[in-house]
């Protein structure tokens, strides 16, 4: 697939580390923003997240310096799509406010490649008011998107297939390691995954199982230590099936199916005990130890990405 010029939508989080990653893989990006200040900040943050990587050996220091003069901001949406061959949305999580968006990007190309970087909603709820859906497909990025591998690659019922399967590859060029997910469901592929660990991890603490703090200790001690190197289809096949279904069939029936979060997670919510946000969530939160767990994350994720890089994990 020939893209030499992305075009962003949205400063958050998301935005810059996704155009961070189109500039290092040799493309144009443009970060797009309603206010100039906006898109400005937006392109600063990209160029910082190159330099984390450059910094830390995951990036040729002459090809961040190159990626970082890649980048640029617009206040421009239309013209922005025009220019580009492949667009990636990432602004609020919210269906109606997506749908307008990406009717407003469909009359203002024909030709753009246009993507959503939704964590979970809908890709054909998304493109059903568009009158180029087969153009329209999501590319989730997983947080922090200038560090993790993953992009999910979600098709609606209208998506071609020859598009999905360019921007797969495309992102595999970028560095990526791009799943597609053949089938448009709620949560995708990742997050069908880590909702239900979320969901059984609350029941745990619901029912006097263990606490917050044990159950996050348990995981990342045990199961999730070595889910980077050996996968859950590996480990099922390398202790056998008929094991895995003996510990199935005595474990399952105890576990939670409520179609819904659970009791204490409701609970939470209504007492307004949100998270980091609001000082407490499952855990007690100060502003310095949210960001002492976020700069944990990180250099964890730079450290694998070291040990792949020099071919320590193949």
């Amino acid at each position: 697939m020939d893209v030499r010029h992305v075009a962003v939508a949205g400063t958050g989080m998301m935005g810059p580390g996704i155009a961070a990653t189109f500039a290092l893989a040799g493309r144009r990006a443009t970060i797009v923003s309603r206010a100039a200040a906006g898109a400005a900040g937006g392109v600063a943050k990209a160029r910082s997240l190159i330099e984390i990587l450059s910094t830390n050996g995951l990036a040729d220091p002459t090809q961040a310096k190159e990626a970082a003069s890649r980048l640029a901001p617009s206040t421009d949406l239309e013209q922005a799509v025009r220019a580009a061959q492949l667009f990636v949305e990432s602004i609020p999580e919210d269906l109606a406010v997506k749908q307008a968006f990406f009717t407003r990007l469909d009359k203002a190309s024909p030709d753009a490649i246009l993507c959503s970087n939704t964590s979970g909603i809908s890709i054909t709820a998304i493109a059903s008011k568009s009158t180029r859906r087969e153009r329209i497909l999501t590319t989730h990025f997983w947080n922090p998107p200038y560090l993790m591998p993953l992009v999910e690659v979600s098709v609606s019922d209208w998506t071609s297939a020859p598009i999905a399967d360019g921007v797969v590859q495309l992102l595999r060029a970028c560095g990526k390691v791009p799943v597609l997910v053949r089938r448009d469901r709620p949560g995708q592929l990742g997050n069908r995954i880590q909702h239900a660990m979320i969901r059984e991890c609350v029941n745990i603490v619901q029912e006097g199982i263990a606490t917050a703090e044990d159950v996050d200790l348990a995981v990342k001690t045990g199961v999730g230590l070595r889910l980077p190197v050996y996968g859950v289809f590996e480990h099922a096949d390398m202790v056998g099936l008929d094991l895995v279904k003996a510990v199935q069939d005595y474990v399952l029936p105890d576990l939670s199916t409520v179609p819904h979060a659970g009791q204490l997670h409701q609970e939470k919510v209504t007492r307004g005990e949100l998270g980091v946000k609001a000082g407490r969530g499952f855990l007690e939160w100060t502003p310095e130890k949210a960001e002492a767990v976020r700069a944990r994350r990180d250099a964890f994720l730079i450290q694998f990405l070291r040990w792949q890089k020099a071919g320590k994990l193949s």
